[in-house]
């Protein structure tokens, strides 16, 4: 015969294994991903403790997980509000519905992309060019100026040029447009980061680390090519290099 309090913790751990499965896939890849591996520990040591009678603990173990997750909350809103934007109001608008058709048109914008990147960098020209992948980045396009046209590397290269009002911000891709130009993106805060590099890379490092866009940034000083994905930076790329990672990761994930 099966124990009575077994028809009851069966449905609970069901209940939040079905829960903490959504919430993980949701947050997989974002800041809160780390946040998030504690939560179900938190929860695992208060049944746990629970079950075997520890009563004077539930009180510490309610207040832990409150506190937790309160403090959660208030020190990633930002990126929780991005996410509920993303995923609820713009669900249908990922890059899953409009990616590239084929993998000729695909491989076509990565060798213009890779031409106008070795262009800039032999007339040390500095850029940053966010390429949008499944994160939708409707929020920092409106922080630019609008443009939403085919992509060429003349267009490109004349938006970066010193004299160009643009030139200082972002330039963002969708699939193989210039979506919008000049765009402010969120600045990697990480102490290392900010003694290593200037304000260029610490944006294509920030974007990378709220999204999974991929940053492809290009020296002033220098002419290197760096490509920044996950938070991560990769350095001074040469171009046949870059096509190769371009094509392993600008494409449906």
């Amino acid at each position: 015969m099966v124990p009575a309090w077994l028809w009851r913790v069966i449905p609970e751990v069901l209940i939040l294994y079905y829960l903490f499965y959504h919430l993980g896939s949701l947050l997989r890849e974002t800041p809160l991903s780390l946040f998030f591996k504690w939560l179900p520990l938190f929860f695992l040591l208060a049944g746990t403790s629970n079950f075997l009678g520890f009563r004077e603990l539930k009180l510490f173990w309610n207040l832990l997980i409150f506190a937790y997750l309160g403090g959660g909350l208030i020190v990633f809103q930002p990126e929780l509000r991005r996410i509920f934007f993303n995923r609820i109001y713009h669900r249908g608008e990922t890059v899953r519905d409009y990616f590239f058709q084929n993998e000729e048109s695909r491989g076509e914008f990565i060798d213009s992309i890779t031409l106008a990147c070795q262009t800039l960098s032999r007339k040390r020209i500095g850029a940053l060019i966010i390429l949008e992948r499944n994160n939708n980045l409707r929020d920092f396009i409106q922080t630019g100026v609008v443009i939403n046209a085919i992509f060429s590397p003349e267009l490109l290269f004349s938006v970066f040029l010193p004299d160009s009002p643009l030139h200082d911000g972002a330039v963002i891709l969708r699939e193989n447009r210039i979506v919008a130009a000049g765009c402010i993106l969120p600045l990697a805060e990480s102490t290392e980061v900010k003694k290593l590099v200037g304000t260029r890379h610490r944006a294509g490092i920030g974007i990378t680390e709220q999204t999974d866009a991929l940053a492809l940034v290009v020296s002033e000083e220098t002419g290197k090519i760096s490509l920044a994905v996950h938070g991560k930076m990769a350095w001074d790329i040469e171009i046949g290099a870059l096509k190769k990672m371009l094509k392993i990761l600008y494409k449906r994930v």
